[in-house]
C-alpha cells in the first residue's frame, strides 16, 4: 500500500494509535514519562548508528514509530482535563456546594425544554480554575439567549451527565467526556451575573451574531434563515428536526456542515480575486498568501472551528505555504500533516465523528482518484462535471460507508441522485449567499434584490431534498452494526480497492478471505444475540415499557399503541438483531424463564397469593408498601421512571430496611435479567 510509504503518514498513524492506547489504558504520568524517555533515547541511538552504516536497517524507523506512539499517549494524558492541576474538580469538596465563576463560551443545540451552553470555569471557590461545564437554562416566556462572554457566579449542585439509561442507546455522557465535559448544572435561582468578559469566543460570537442579523432586512422564513446560517456560518443550533431528517434521509447532510467543499470554493474565489497581486512578484505573492490565509482562518473561527472546519483550513494552509515556497506538496503528506497538527493540538479530535468522517472521505476521494479520473465520456463540460460529481460522491460514500453504518445505522439509497443536484446547487447558493452577505452592509437595496434569488434557490433545494427523502422505503434504517463489523467491513473495502488497482492471485485470495471473515463475524454476532433470552424494564418517563426477548423475537409490553416507534424500543430492537417484533398490552403477570413477574400500576390491585420473583412498580401505585412486601415476599423490586420521585425514594428506603434489592430505572438505568 503506497500510502504508508510516506513518512508523515506512518508517524501520524502511530501518534493516533498512541492517543487511542492512552485513552483506553489510562497509564500513570510517571510511567508515560519513563516510556517516552526510553523511546527517545532509543531513537537518538539508532539514528547515530544508522548514519555510520552503509546498509540501512529498519531499527531507526521502528524506534521513531515507538517514540511517536509514546508521544501520542503522553499528549493524550497531558490534554485530558482531569489530569490538569487547576481543573475545577480538584478544587471543590464533594459534600459542599461550590461557587464557580464561569463565562459563556458556546451555545449548543437546544431541546424542547431547555437551552444548552458550554461554560468555561474561571475560578472555583475563589481559586483560579479551568474546565468546562454543560449548562442548561429552562425555556420560558422571559428567556433570552445568553451571549458568549457573559460571566456568571454559579452556586449549584454539579451533577454527572446522564449516560445511556437503556440498552444500545446513544451514550451522551461518553460523548461529552470526549468533549472534555464531565458535569452539568441547571441555571435556576442559583446564579448571579458578573458582567461581561471580552474573550476571544465573545469577540467571534459578536461578529457572527452581527453577520446573522444582517439578514434581518430580507424577512426570510425560518427554514431559509436556518439553511443560510448553516451553509454560510456553520450555525445549526436552530435547524428544525424535519429539515435535518430530510437532509439525512437524502444523504446530503454533509452540505449543512462547513467542510472542504465550502473551503475549496472559498479558496478558489479568493485566489481568483487576488490573482492581480501576483504581478508584483514575490511581495505580491506574499501579500496574497497572508490575505487568503487570514480570510480562510477568519471564516474558520466564525463558523465555530469544528473538526471538519479545522481539517480543511489546516490542509489549505499547508498547500498555500507549499506553493509560496515553490514546493509541490504531496496530497497524502498534506492530509497526514494536517491530521498530525490537529492531534497534537487537540488529541480528543481523534474520537470526533466529524473528524473521522472528514478525513476518511477526503482520503477515499484521493486514493480512488486513479480509478475514476479518466472517466470522460463527453466533450460537453456540463456532462463531465455531472459524472465527476457522481464519481466523487461515490468515492466519498465508499470511504465513509462503514463508519456511517456504525454511527448512524442507516443508508440512503438515493444519495447519488441527491448529490448530483444538491452539490452544484449548494455551490451556487454559497457564492450567492456570500455576495448577499457583503451587500447587506454595502448596499442593502441591492442585497434585497439578490436575496430574493437566494431564497428561491434555497426553497428549490429544500423542496428537492424533501422529495428525495419522501421515498422512505429507499432509506435503509435501524441497521445493526457493531464496532467489530465496522473494522471487518473496512478490511473488505480496502482489499477490494487494492484488488481493483492490481488484480493478482494474492489480492484476490485476500479479498475473498476478508469477505468470509466479515460474514463469519456477522453470523457470530447475530448468533450471540440470539443465544440468550432476557427481560428488560426500560427507563422511560412517558409510559411503562417492558420487553421479553426469546431468540430473535422480541415482545414489547406497553399500553401505548405507538410504543414500537419509541426511540427506546427501536434502539433495543436494532441492537438485538431482532427479526420479529410484537406489541402486546401490559399484563399484570409476566413469566420469564420460570420466574413470575408481577406488575402493579396505579390501580394498586394484586393478590397476596401471587408470590412473584420480581415486583415491578409503574405509574405510582398508592399502596401500603411495607404490608405489600410482607404479603408478596418478592426477591427484588423494580420501579420504572413513570413513578413519582418521592415514592421511589420512600420505596428505596423501605427495601433497604428489609434488605430487599431495589432498582430504580431513573437512577440506575434499565433493569435486565436473563
Amino acid at each position: 500500500m503506497k500510502v504508508l510509504k510516506f513518512p508523515v503518514v506512518s508517524i501520524t498513524f502511530f501518534l493516533a494509535l498512541g492517543i487511542l492506547a492512552g485513552y483506553s489504558l489510562t497509564p500513570s504520568k510517571e510511567l508515560l514519562y519513563i516510556f517516552t524517555g526510553v523511546t527517545a533515547t532509543a531513537t537518538i541511538i539508532t539514528y547515530f548508528i544508522s548514519k555510520k552504516q552503509l546498509l540501512q536497517n529498519n531499527r531507526f524507523g521502528m524506534a521513531t514509530w515507538l517514540l511517536t506512539f509514546a508521544l501520542g499517549m503522553l499528549v493524550q494524558h497531558l490534554h485530558y482535563p482531569p489530569n490538569q492541576q487547576l481543573h475545577y474538580t480538584h478544587l471543590i469538596e464533594e459534600d459542599e456546594t461550590p461557587v464557580l465563576k464561569t463565562v459563556v463560551s458556546e451555545r449548543l443545540k437546544p431541546n424542547d425544554f431547555s437551552e444548552k451552553y458550554y461554560f468555561e470555569v474561571l475560578a472555583a471557590d475563589g481559586k483560579p480554575a479551568t474546565g468546562k461545564l454543560l449548562v442548561t437554562v429552562p425555556k420560558d416566556s422571559l428567556h433570552k439567549l445568553l451571549t458568549p462572554g457573559d460571566a456568571y457566579f454559579i452556586a449549584g449542585d454539579l451533577k454527572p451527565i446522564q449516560g445511556a439509561f437503556n440498552p444500545y442507546q446513544f451514550d451522551y455522557a461518553a460523548y461529552m467526556e470526549k468533549q472534555g465535559v464531565f458535569q452539568q448544572v441547571r441555571l435556576k435561582d442559583n446564579f448571579v451575573k458578573a458582567g461581561h468578559i471580552n474573550t476571544f469566543d465573545s469577540c467571534v460570537g459578536s461578529l457572527r451574531e452581527k453577520l446573522i442579523r444582517s439578514f434581518d432586512i430580507h424577512d426570510f422564513d425560518a427554514k431559509t434563515r436556518n439553511v443560510i446560517n448553516a451553509l454560510l456560518l456553520g450555525q445549526r443550533q436552530d435547524m428544525d428536526k424535519e429539515t435535518s431528517d430530510s437532509y439525512a434521509n437524502a444523504g446530503v447532510l454533509h452540505i449543512l456542515a462547513i467542510s472542504g467543499l465550502h473551503f475549496s470554493l472559498l479558496f478558489y474565489l479568493l485566489t481568483l480575486l487576488l490573482k492581480p497581486l501576483s504581478r508584483f512578484r514575490r511581495k505580491g505573492e506574499l501579500l496574497q498568501l497572508f490575505v487568503i490565509l487570514a480570510l480562510l482562518w477568519g471564516f474558520a473561527f466564525i463558523t465555530g472551528l469544528s473538526a471538519s472546519v479545522v481539517r480543511s483550513v489546516v490542509m489549505f494552509s499547508i498547500i498555500l505555504l507549499g506553493q509560496y515556497a515553490n514546493r509541490t506538496t504531496n496530497i497524502y503528506n498534506s492530509l497526514a500533516l494536517s491530521m498530525l497538527i490537529l492531534l497534537l493540538a487537540k488529541p480528543m479530535f481523534l474520537f470526533d465523528v466529524g473528524f473521522q468522517l472528514s478525513y476518511i472521505a477526503v482520503f477515499a476521494i484521493v486514493w480512488l482518484q486513479p480509478l475514476y479520473k479518466k472517466a470522460r465520456v463527453s466533450r460537453y463540460l456540463a456532462i463531465n462535471y455531472a459524472i465527476d460529481t457522481v464519481l466523487i460522491s461515490l468515492a466519498a460514500q465508499i470511504g465513509v460507508l462503514s463508519l456511517s453504518l456504525y454511527y448512524f445505522n442507516q443508508f440512503p439509497l438515493l444519495f447519488l441522485v441527491a448529490n448530483l443536484v444538491v452539490i452544484p446547487l449548494s455551490n451556487v447558493i454559497l457564492v450567492l449567499g456570500l455576495l448577499v452577505l457583503m451587500l447587506n452592509f454595502i448596499a442593502p437595496p441591492v442585497a434585497v434584490f439578490f436575496g430574493q434569488a437566494l431564497e428561491l434557490l434555497i426553497m428549490v433545494m429544500n423542496g428537492f431534498i424533501a422529495w428525495v427523502a419522501s421515498f422512505d422505503r429507499l432509506v435503509l434504517k435501524d441497521i445493526p452494526f457493531t464496532l467489530l463489523l465496522n473494522i471487518s467491513l473496512y478490511a473488505v473495502l480496502i482489499l477490494m480497492v487494492l484488488w481493483m488497482f492490481k488484480k493478482s492471485y494474492t489480492r484476490t485470495a485476500a479479498l475473498l478471505v476478508s469477505v468470509l471473515v466479515f460474514q463469519g463475524i456477522y453470523t457470530l454476532t447475530v448468533w450471540n444475540s440470539k443465544s440468550h433470552d432476557e427481560l428488560v424494564v426500560f427507563n422511560n418517563r412517558n409510559t411503562s415499557l417492558l420487553a421479553v426477548k426469546q431468540d430473535s423475537k422480541i415482545t414489547i409490553y406497553s399500553d401505548d399503541s405507538l410504543a414500537l416507534e419509541s426511540p427506546v424500543v427501536r434502539s433495543y430492537c436494532k441492537g438485538s438483531f431482532a427479526n420479529e417484533i410484537d406489541l402486546k398490552p401490559l399484563h399484570d403477570v409476566l413469566w420469564h424463564n420460570g420466574a413470575k413477574v408481577l406488575v402493579i400500576d396505579s390501580s394498586a390491585s394484586y393478590s397476596p397469593a401471587m408470590k412473584p420473583h420480581l415486583l415491578v412498580l409503574v405509574h405510582s401505585p398508592k399502596v401500603n408498601f411495607e404490608r405489600m412486601l410482607a404479603e408478596l415476599k418478592p426477591k427484588q423490586v423494580i420501579a420504572d421512571a413513570t413513578n413519582y420521585r418521592l415514592y421511589i425514594a420512600r420505596w428505596a428506603a423501605t427495601c433497604q430496611k428489609q434488605k430487599i434489592p431495589f432498582h430504580a430505572t431513573a437512577e440506575k438505568g434499565s433493569f435486565r435479567i436473563e
